[in-house]
């Protein structure tokens, strides 16, 4: 079942580009997904109240074209499958009927107390799944250990970063990674990659590693007790 909603974006969205950030163009798609639930049920509040959340695992965004303040989005999304532990769900926004980004995400669900999975029947949805498969340029599966990556330095979560599960929330990852590029100016996330192994609860510290590998930005966090928590893929591109 397709759920879509529109937007206008906001001005507090755009970065020193003058464009919506890789960040907010997730969260435009994510909210979508969670109004999908508010219209159908369950809640995410009412989830989080019967002490279940779902958690992002791997994510793949396309994002074929900027978008600005004030521009008018109807944003799209859908469950693919819900089967086992996972959750398949496909998002696209598009402006005037063209496609400007597209998001392929799997989820999974946790029991809160027990920080453990739980298995997709556990959670009865309100709406159905729809077989049309997105697919992306950007991979939904990488590996960074074929990669030399140099530590550039540390980060610790704070207040801002958090959501309502008290951890890095998912969608401030791609921020965090872009601001340890050298120089954004000019320049735009158009292939973003995810892989969240391990949260980063409020207070955690963590390393930024990262490498170049034929125009390929990698990076990866590295939790104080040596697990890691994040792995990424980025490639950028320059902003007409």
């Amino acid at each position: 079942m397709k759920f879509s909603y529109e937007y206008r974006v906001s001005s507090q969205d755009i970065d020193l580009n003058g464009i919506a950030s890789a960040t907010s163009i997730m969260r435009y798609m994510q909210e979508a997904a969670n109004l999908q639930h508010e219209e159908f049920g369950p809640t995410l509040d009412a989830l989080r109240k019967s002490g279940k959340a779902f958690i992002l695992s791997r994510v793949a965004l396309d994002i074929c074209k900027p978008l600005y303040a004030q521009d008018k989005i109807t944003v799209t999304t859908w469950l693919n499958d819900a089967r086992g532990f996972g959750y398949n769900r496909s998002t696209v926004i598009e402006r005037n009927g063209e496609k400007i980004a597209s998001m392929a995400a799997f989820w999974g669900a946790m029991d809160i107390e027990k920080r453990q999975p739980i298995k997709v029947d556990e959670i009865k949805l309100g709406f159905g799944t729809d077989e049309e498969k997105l697919e992306t340029v950007s991979p939904m599966r990488f590996r960074t250990n074929g990669v030399e990556l140099t530590e550039l330095g540390g980060y610790k979560v704070v207040y801002g970063d958090c959501d309502e599960n008290v951890h890095l929330n998912n969608t401030n990852y791609p921020r965090i990674f872009c601001g340890f590029i050298p120089n954004m100016l000019g320049k735009r996330v158009t292939n973003l990659s995810i892989n969240y192994q391990k949260e980063a609860r409020l207070g955690a510290s963590f390393k930024v590693c990262s490498a170049e590998s034929d125009g390929v930005l990698f990076f990866k966090t590295v939790l104080d007790d040596g697990n890691v928590g994040s792995e990424a893929r980025i490639v950028l591109g320059d902003i007409e």
